[in-house]
């Protein structure tokens, strides 16, 4: 089914947008974007600054295709955001150019690369700073920030050095990867936002390039799957056609796309064209924990983000039926009680068919759970299934271990380590419902 709607624009002054979402391509992984009421440049390349930098060397950085525009020609620009450090992301050639012919522009970038972005260009005035799951009120859209591997997940003392970005307005949730690879817990982060377009590298990696300092990105196989894993309703495939050792054939790709049936909306980008997406009417966000026996950790969850987003609807439930009808572990009740939360009400219940209709995500506390919903939800189920610890440290998707049968201590665990992935899904739900 398609969901963005496209039409030539040569003259990208005339991308507009009253409701949901236009976007043009800059060329590599740069966007002029209309959303909200804002016009927003990512990531935008548009100078030869990396020809002259790598002149003479084994990658000396030919354009393939030139600049759709000159940077001084884009006008009336709010923000630009730098979702990373390297050249074609954050660059000098192009920075100084938006900044003159944009005066009341402003610039996000990663707190971590703070120093960088003065050294290109940016006045320390106009530079705003973010870092992983924190969130920016840009004036109309919300953007909120996802923690990036290019190819690792890299951490400096401030913050990650590279990110992805999901902007929340106009009715609509976009996503610019920045430039990653998969990365376990990444598709639980974009969970609560539904998004509505990913945009997302696809020149992928390999061992060569790896080793002359270039490192890759998702491949379009993995693209796909991270779209269809986020439930995206719409993809757009770029950062290819700019440098002849970092692209891949769009010919190609197009046709692996064809053949690959996604789930959502999934093209490869093309110059000098517009694409809309609209907003659709959305039920509120729900979310069902699902353990084994739904008496020590799902009904754990399920109070914790209740407390914290007591608007929307949160459940649990058991994947198998051996304690339907019983209350809460008396342990689980006790280590809840001590920490001011009451589950002394709770009536365990299996997960139903239905399930995967009504809630959306049903996240798992372990991979053994998670495994078994596949089996007990239809295929025809609108919900995306993840796990419960992807919500804790980055690049760590772990299963939250059952404290059943074990000393009280494994409870209080249990306890501290759903405490701490709720705390972080409900400040991503918070944030995906703030604009």
């Amino acid at each position: 089914m398609s969901v963005l709607a496209t039409r030539p624009l040569t003259d990208p002054q005339r991308l507009d947008c009253a409701r949901g979402a236009a976007v043009w391509w800059l060329g590599q992984a740069g966007f002029l974007i209309a959303q909200g009421g804002l016009r927003i440049v990512v990531d935008a390349y548009l100078s030869d600054s990396l020809a002259e930098k790598y002149r003479g060397t084994r990658y000396p950085h030919q354009r393939m295709m030139p600049p759709p525009v000159a940077a001084g020609d884009l006008a009336g620009i709010d923000w630009l955001l730098c979702t990373h450090g390297h050249t074609d992301h954050m660059d000098p050639g192009t920075i100084p150019a938006l900044l003159a012919a944009n005066p009341k522009m402003r610039v996000l970038a990663p707190r971590a690369e703070a120093e960088r972005a003065v050294a290109r260009g940016v006045p320390a005035g106009r530079l705003c700073l973010i870092d992983a799951g924190e969130s920016v009120d840009l004036g109309g859209v919300t953007c909120t920030a996802i923690p990036a591997a290019h190819e690792t997940l890299d951490r400096a003392a401030v913050g990650y050095r590279c990110l992805g970005y999901v902007l929340t307005g106009g009715g609509v949730s976009l996503y610019h990867a920045g430039d990653t690879v998969p990365w376990p817990g990444l598709a639980e982060w974009l969970m609560p936002f539904r998004i509505d377009l990913a945009l997302l590298p696809v020149n992928g990696r390999d061992a060569e390039r790896a080793a002359n300092g270039v490192p890759g990105n998702l491949n379009l196989a993995e693209a796909v799957a991270l779209a269809d894993a986020i439930g995206a309703r719409a993809m757009l495939g770029h950062h290819f056609g700019l440098f002849a050792f970092n692209t891949i054939d769009p010919d190609r790709g197009r046709e692996a796309l064809a053949a690959m049936v996604p789930r959502g909306d999934a093209r490869l980008v093309e110059p000098g064209v517009a694409y809309r997406v609209e907003p659709v009417t959305r039920q509120a966000l729900s979310v069902l924990f699902v353990c084994r026996g739904n008496i020590c950790r799902s009904p754990t969850a399920e109070a914790l983000l209740r407390r914290r987003l007591p608007v929307h609807r949160v459940g649990s439930a058991a994947v198998l039926d051996w304690n339907v009808g019983r209350p809460a572990h008396a342990t689980t009740a006790a280590v809840a009680a001590r920490r001011g939360l009451d589950i002394a009400g709770h009536v365990a219940r299996q997960v139903r068919g239905q399930d995967g209709a009504v809630f959306d995500p049903i996240l798992a506390l372990d991979n053994e759970n998670l495994e078994a919903l596949g089996a007990l939800l239809p295929p025809s189920r609108t919900a995306r299934l993840g796990l419960l610890g992807g919500y804790g440290e980055p690049g760590v998707r772990a299963g939250i271990d059952d404290p059943w049968g074990h000393e009280p201590a494994a409870f209080e665990a249990a306890f501290d380590r759903i405490d701490a992935c709720c705390e972080r899904l409900g400040r991503l739900v918070a944030a995906a419902h703030r604009s």
